[in-house]
């Protein structure tokens, strides 16, 4: 069950990568190319969930390739921007737009991607249109949050879960609704795919702050560094801070010289008194409560199987 789920997946994955490489085919060679470049890695999970609750509803899942392929191109334009403001030097193990070419060709190549994002919706219905309006001004209304939470000396667990729940939740919160639109679903279902879109996109964000501290940037394929150094308030370092302050200072002090030893005495910091572990648990409760919410109307156990299949991600 589980290889046939993922099989799945990987097909739903190809679809949206083909529809992908002719996103932008001709163009000024200093945004052909970056453009280009940076489609060609992902996960795809926003498009790939989209797909998957039009599947479960028995509606065909070419109505939402195109707006999946909007969620990817709104998502893509999301990280090419984060990247120049966090400074990341890598994303899908590769140098990122900033890095390769210049912050002026990043910032360029960033909006036209959500130009294209939007082109692709002009056929769409005006709902999904505003939709789409909210989910951007969320996602800009997250990263400035997250940027503010840089110069707090305290941010609160509930503030930080609204943070994410509007940087990275809501997004996914859309592409499960939208794929219950296209189904025709009722308000309540909506309401239900909604929410389940939200609560593991929280996760997948708390998922990716532990795998920030216990991962490598190989496996992970961006680079691990800018949380710490920027003062990031990510979920375990919140947990720390609460009680390990002293320890938190020292290894900021270090880290101003020694990037490298400052991870690892973080890392250590995490383990050793069981924050990582209380981030899991944390995360297995978010996705149980996701899944309660969908079980009854997930006809196929494709979101079920979907969960499982974030839980298990180890990049």
């Amino acid at each position: 069950m589980k290889k046939m789920f993922e099989t799945k997946i990987n097909q739903l994955k190809d679809l949206i990568d083909k529809e992908l490489v002719n996103i932008y085919p001709n163009g000024p060679t200093l945004l052909n190319e970056p453009i280009n470049y940076i489609i060609s890695g992902g996960k795809r999970l926003r498009p790939i969930l989209c797909l998957l609750v039009c599947e479960s509803f028995d509606c065909s899942i070419q109505k939402a390739v195109i707006p999946g392929l909007s969620i990817e191109l709104l998502h893509i334009f999301s990280l090419i921007h984060d990247d120049v403001m966090d400074k990341d030097q890598y994303r899908h193990n590769q140098l990122t737009i900033h890095r390769k070419w210049n912050t002026s060709v990043a910032i360029l190549s960033g909006d036209a991607i959500l130009a294209l994002a939007f082109k692709r919706l002009n056929k769409t219905s005006n709902n999904i249109k505003e939709l789409f309006n909210s989910a951007l001004i969320a996602v800009c209304e997250g990263q400035a949050l997250d940027i503010e939470f840089e110069n707090l000396k305290n941010v609160s667990v509930k503030q930080y879960l609204e943070m994410i729940n509007l940087k990275t939740g809501h997004m996914l919160g859309l592409s499960a609704e939208l794929g219950g639109i296209l189904s025709k679903l009722h308000k309540e279902e909506l309401f239900k795919l909604r929410e389940y879109g939200n609560l593991i996109g929280r996760a997948f964000q708390i998922q990716d702050d532990i795998l920030e501290v216990i991962s490598n940037k190989k496996i992970m394929g961006k680079s691990l560094n800018s949380d710490l150094l920027l003062g990031k308030k990510t979920y375990p370092m919140i947990l720390a801070q609460s009680k390990f302050k002293k320890d938190i200072n020292y290894i900021r002090k270090v880290a101003l010289n020694d990037k490298e030893k400052a991870n690892l005495l973080f890392k250590d910091l995490l383990i050793n008194e069981d924050i990582i572990e209380r981030c899991m648990k944390f995360v297995d409760e978010i996705f149980l409560k996701a899944n309660s919410l969908v079980e009854s109307i997930d006809n196929n156990n494709n979101l079920i199987n979907f969960t499982k299949f974030l839980q298990e991600r180890k990049c």
